[in-house]
Parts: C-alpha cells; structure tokens; sequence
C-alpha cells in the first residue's frame, strides 16, 4: 500500500475547512478498512529494495527541522557512525497510520542501542518530485494532525519535517520519489542500504537488516 503525494488543490481546502480531527479521523477509518483486507488476503510486507537506485548511494546533506517533541534541527551529517532508520509518512496517509505501531515498535526494540537512530519525518503530501515551483510544508496544518496522531498511540516521538523537500529532491535526483510512507535504512557511513516504499503488514526484514548492520559495525 503506498499514498501518492495530495493533489496540489486540496491542500489549501482542507485548511481552510479546518477539519483536522475529522481529516485524521477519517483516515484512520480508511486504514482500517485497509487493514482488513490484509488480514483477508493474507500478510504481507512491503518489498525491501535493495537493488533500489538509492541503495548504495550517500544520504543526501541536508538539514531536518525539528516539528514536535525535539527542538533542534537535526543535519544528515550528525547521523554519521549510526544506523539510521528514516521514515517519511503523512497524518493524511492510511497506510502511513497502519505502519505507524509498528515502527514505534521498532524503535522500541532498538531504544537501548546507542549507535542507532530512528528519524521520523512527517509531509503534508503537498510536494510532488518535478515540482517548478519552490515548496513549504504547510506546518498549519501538518502540526495539528501529526499532535492527533502521536496522542492516538500515546507516544512522544520526535518529529521533524523536510521544510523544503530538500531531502526528497535530493533522493528523487538518483530516483524519482514514490509516495508515502517511505522508509530508508542508512548505515554507519552514511550509505543508504535498503529501501522500503509501502506497507504491506510486516515489518520484520528491517528489524533483521538493522541487527545485521549493527553488527557489523
């Protein structure tokens, strides 16, 4: 399952209704339906890529900034010498809030590793790769959305946002980006070593990659 980015239009609409919790609401309500349908069909998970373009190439510099739960920006750089779990996701996004427990979980399993990271980047859904013109995540309205998701599963997860984009233009220059959400697992040196684009259900192939990279040192 995989969330294209929102058409441009309705951006601006669902702000100027003001229907957040409803809009979260509502899209909570979709990924449970979605769910079900997994759970009929049977369990899945979303491909891990590693012979994704990005694999093997450098995460590209830039500069996180902090939106919930942290106050510093984080710069790519400072993830040097960790394996760094980074996951781009949207409140508007049903597949997104499916995967969400899950990578709470994760991070969980891996809390008490000092050399590993977990960066979650939370998008509008506004920005589309080719995009001419420059870009600003809409905060008005991706704050209070994410607040409502993170109360949903009673955590305080640090939350940045890629203000710019400048990540995931970055990224589109190897590979045009997909959608959301979007996970990529970076190692000591910076290199991108997997790729997941989707949820499928199972989350249990980037738990085994970070131990094997962590092991490995």
């Amino acid at each position: 399952m995989l969330c294209p980015s929102l058409p441009t239009s309705r951006k601006p609409m669902i702000a100027r209704r003001g229907k957040t919790m409803l809009y979260v609401l509502l899209a909570i309500m979709a990924g449970l339906m979605v769910m079900l349908v997994i759970t009929m069909l049977g369990p899945g998970a979303a491909q891990m890529a590693e012979s994704h373009p990005w694999v093997g190439q450098p995460l590209p510099a830039t500069t996180l900034e902090p939106m919930l739960n942290v106050e510093q920006p984080l710069e790519t750089a400072d993830l040097a010498g960790k394996v760094t779990l980074i996951n781009f996701w949207g409140p508007w996004c049903p597949p997104c809030l499916l995967e969400f427990p899950d990578l709470l979980q994760i991070r969980e399993e891996f809390r008490d590793q000092p050399d590993f990271a977990f960066v979650s980047v939370a998008a509008d859904g506004g920005w589309m790769p080719g995009q001419p013109t420059s870009f600003n995540e809409d905060l008005e309205t991706l704050v209070p959305q994410s607040q409502l998701v993170l109360a949903k599963f009673n955590t305080t997860l640090p939350v940045y946002v890629d203000q710019h984009a400048d990540l995931r233009i970055g990224l589109s220059q190897v590979k045009q980006y997909q959608g959301y959400p979007t996970t990529l697992l970076v190692d000591q040196q910076g290199k991108i070593q997997a790729v997941w684009i989707g949820y499928g259900g199972d989350l249990s192939d980037i738990s085994k990659k970070i131990r094997e990279l962590l092991e490995a040192g």
